[in-house]
């Protein structure tokens, strides 16, 4: 059984807003993953089965391993097009925030949100939202916020807008966003919802190739070098890989290269916590995950101004690979302490 979780003055609220509007604009989070694109896709598809003029601005380039999601989809991403994307969001008449916390995470489009005085609902399920948004749907207790989407179209009486495409959106959000039920999914209602997605016949064996299980040749041999040359362990039970602008170079890096890169540590036997540093071009990228009772959120959020879920975290690092570093040894250094 499914309950209901969404207060319903917040969801008539939103239902008004959308019934009285046409021309909606959904963003999401840099570096958009599965969960950013599936919900922000899915309740787009289902806005326009409902007849409204909605659109996706995405701020980057969408990982090559979810590109398949797209399907013809017109997209409209930010960096490649800041001029089509502003006339848009000055044009529209509701601004919809899916899977990020903070405006600043959508990077270079932030302004553009911060000086629109549309109204913007959050849509989400991270920890500690800002109060930048005009209506909040935040549960960071759930799986993903295509799992959100999915609750508010179902509570608002408005599954009858969702189809095959738009269910296929959204499980590979909840999907990917879970590692594939991995983690963020210890409660029974996150399977009766992927249960009922499938319902829509959805064809579950190729998104999960898709999504999970294809990478381009050039990831899958940056992959193999980081494993096997900038993988530490750490007193059996602690990973940390590092990769520089030299290595990415080398390796003819592209977005989403090395996504669930950090995961496959967590693999050896005894190591409960995996840490994955990349030099992007403005910051080092931290990527942290655990197995049990490790919560890498509040770590991610302490010292790398991130956050996310206690098993799968993120956050950024102003300086260099070694600084960072430097810092991620002192972290090991507490938590033993700690313990």
């Amino acid at each position: 059984m499914i309950n209901n979780i969404i207060n319903p003055k917040d969801l008539e609220q939103f239902k008004k807003m959308v019934t009285d509007v046409n021309r909606i604009v959904i963003t999401c989070h840099k570096k958009p993953d599965g969960d950013a694109i599936g919900s922000s896709l899915g309740l787009c598809l289902a806005l326009r089965n409902m007849g409204k003029n909605a659109t996706v601005i995405i701020p980057d380039q969408l990982p090559q391993s979810l590109e398949f999601m797209l399907d013809a989809f017109d997209v409209v991403t930010f960096t490649f097009n800041e001029k089509r994307a502003g006339n848009i969001i000055r044009n529209t008449q509701l601004i919809l925030c899916l899977d990020y916390n903070d405006i600043d995470r959508v990077d270079k489009m932030s302004p553009l949100l911060k000086e629109s005085k549309l109204p913007k609902v959050l849509i989400d399920h991270h920890l500690n939202p800002t109060p930048a948004f005009d209506l909040v749907f935040s549960f960071p207790q759930l799986s993903s916020t295509c799992e959100v989407v999915y609750r508010i179209l179902r509570e608002g009486d408005w599954l009858q807008y969702v189809d095959k495409q738009v269910a296929s959106l959204l499980f590979v959000g909840m999907m990917t966003d879970t590692g594939n039920l991995a983690w963020s999914s210890s409660y029974p209602e996150v399977y009766e919802i992927m249960a009922r997605l499938m319902e829509y016949g959805i064809d579950k064996p190729y998104l999960y190739k898709q999504a999970m299980d294809t990478v381009p040749l050039n990831s899958l041999k940056l992959h193999s070098y980081a494993l096997l040359n900038k993988m530490t362990i750490i007193n059996d039970s602690i990973a940390l890989i590092t990769l520089d602008k030299n290595d990415l170079e080398t390796f003819n890096y592209k977005t989403g290269d090395t996504e669930r890169l950090v995961n496959r540590p967590l693999s050896v036997k005894g190591v409960y916590w995996s840490t994955f540093m990349r030099e992007d071009p403005d910051c080092i990228k931290v990527s942290m995950r655990s197995e049990g009772d490790f919560a890498v959120d509040t770590l991610c959020a302490t010292y790398f101004g991130g956050g996310g879920h206690k098993n799968a975290a993120a956050g950024e690092f102003y300086g260099t690979m070694a600084e960072a570093v430097e810092i991620f040894k002192k972290i090991v250094e507490k938590v033993k302490t700690d313990n």
